[in-house]
């Protein structure tokens, strides 16, 4: 990435929906072929332009803070296709110590489709030890987590992630009850473009929320 140029985030272009919804429709490689300019200046471009910009801002806030960036892929791993066509009609990134998608730790990370995007942090590779070494931490310091959900609840629509342990690993209260039993600890929000994507104030609004939510992160990577 030293070498490329990377162009500011100004929000996502009115045919990104439309771009999306083709993918939806003409899976195949020839019809994406025949719109990489599109790809690039509708998808790719805004989302790999945003994911540098928070690096770069979170890492002025937290000089100390170390993020990587990871990008998915348009065409999906041939290996798992499983009768689908070969593309995505998403793409997402992610931010963490590697920001290597199966290495077991916290990422914040931001996806688009064709009608929303969303964002948050999560921890979806942690193994059964972090799992118990969460809990085990809420145990001994409930107020620890508890300050931090407060503040996170007063964030715009992020909820905590979903399933939970249908049979409860214990119960520290209704304010934690879900972040207690959740299989991989972590939450997001959806937004629904109204009806165009969102602009350039969309850098603003995740930046504050990955700031919101940068304690949770420090808590979940203090784990191993």
């Amino acid at each position: 990435m030293a070498n490329e140029k990377i162009l500011p985030f100004e929000g996502f272009p009115k045919e990104l929906p439309d771009f999306l919804w083709g993918i939806a429709l003409n899976n195949e490689k020839p019809w994406f072929e025949a719109r990489r300019d599109v790809y690039e200046r509708c998808l790719h471009g805004p989302v790999k332009s945003l994911a540098w910009e928070l690096v770069d801002r979170l890492g002025e806030k937290l000089p100390e803070l170390s993020l990587s960036v990871h990008i998915s892929r348009i065409y999906r791993d041939a290996r798992t296709l499983n009768g689908r066509g070969p593309l995505n009609d998403h793409l997402w990134f992610s931010l963490g110590r590697t920001a290597r998608v199966y290495d077991p730790e916290p990422q914040f990370y931001f996806g688009v489709e064709a009608r929303c995007c969303d964002w948050g942090l999560g921890y979806w590779n942690i193994s059964a030890e972090g799992l118990e070494r969460w809990r085990r931490s809420i145990d001994a310091d409930p107020a620890r987590l508890t300050r931090i959900v407060r503040r996170i609840n007063k964030l715009n629509g992020f909820e905590p992630f979903q399933p939970i342990y249908k049979k409860p690993k214990g119960d520290p209260g209704p304010l934690l009850y879900d972040w207690y039993n959740a299989r991989h600890p972590g939450c997001g929000k959806v937004e629904w473009f109204d009806p165009d994507p969102p602009g350039r104030e969309l850098a603003d609004r995740v930046f504050e929320d990955f700031s919101t939510l940068m304690p949770l992160y420090e808590y979940l990577r203090d784990l191993g």
